[in-house]
């Protein structure tokens, strides 16, 4: 019984002891992680929060999946309105190319016949015109003799308009003479000129030929480069000089380019050339440095 009676009192002042600790240590930690204050029990609650928080984020997708089916459903409305406007579109320029056609066949056919009437006309003139030339040539040849020497008039004077007229026909076959003379010149020079050109891309192969040769291409450069380099040439063949005319914004590989040439020296081959087909081709060229035009 005595052990009874002290146990309960002991079991409140050591259940009063543990209450008086947790608090001290409460104040003695408030600045340690807010997780590690929470009792046991509190940890349930959180697991409530994460259920609430995954039944949430379920909602937003669900809503968020309402949201882009609503915006597929829209989009393809507007394809829809949009193929039905283009081809309303599509049909009214049809409609619109077929009434301008029907109308140009209408004008072409009008025109046609105007054309048709005027000829029409034209030709009863004509045949008017000869019908009065035959009467009065009947007339004329019905004369007397006493209007003879107005005919030898006449005739002399016929004569006169004749010889007249073979002048005339003598200058125009005389002035076309001299055209087709010009015009055959003028053949002769276009022949010549397509056969230096001919000869000029021949010595222009070998000029690109020469230089390729001794182009080495830098590790720099890339598909797509183009450096222009402008080369004077001398008609034995020497560069007299060179220099980029625009860069491929690579100076290395702009470099490259300008040492290729410098390493050619001289372009033997062109000492063969005829001095006008040089000045006329070879005497400054533009060379054009591409990095696919090398092959390894």
């Amino acid at each position: 019984m005595r052990l009874g009676s002290y146990l309960l009192p002991s079991l409140f002042a050591i259940a009063l002891h543990a209450v008086v600790i947790a608090l001290l240590a409460q104040s003695w930690f408030e600045h340690e992680d807010s997780v590690r204050k929470v009792p046991r029990h509190v940890q349930a609650t959180i697991v409530d929060m994460s259920t609430a928080k995954a039944q949430k984020k379920a909602a937003a997708d669900a809503k968020a999946k309402q949201k882009a089916d609503l915006q597929r459903k829209a989009d393809a409305e507007k394809k829809r309105k949009a193929d039905a406007k283009k081809k309303q579109l599509a049909k009214e320029k049809a409609a619109k190319k077929k009434a301008e056609d029907k109308k140009r066949q209408q004008e072409l056919a009008k025109k046609k016949a105007a054309d048709a009437k005027k000829q029409a006309e034209q030709k009863k003139v004509q045949e008017a015109k000869l019908k009065k030339a035959a009467a009065d040539k009947a007339k004329k040849a019905k004369e007397t003799a006493a209007k003879k020497a107005k005919e030898q008039a006449a005739k002399k004077k016929a004569e006169a308009e004749r010889q007249a007229e073979n002048a005339r026909k003598a200058a125009e076959e005389s002035a076309r003479n001299e055209a087709l003379l010009q015009a055959l010149k003028e053949e002769e020079a276009a022949i010549v000129a397509e056969e230096q050109r001919a000869a000029a891309m021949s010595y222009e192969a070998y000029i690109v030929d020469q230089v390729t040769r001794n182009w080495r291409r830098s590790p720099t450069a890339r598909n797509g480069m183009v450096v222009e380099v402008t080369v004077h040439l001398l008609p034995s063949g020497r560069v007299n000089d060179r220099y980029v005319t625009k860069s491929s914004g690579d100076s290395r590989f702009d470099n490259d380019a300008l040492r290729a040439i410098d390493r050619v020296t001289v372009f033997e081959k062109l000492q063969e050339l005829d001095p006008v087909i040089f000045d006329r081709y070879f005497r400054k060229r533009i060379l054009r440095f591409r990095p696919e035009d090398l092959r390894d």
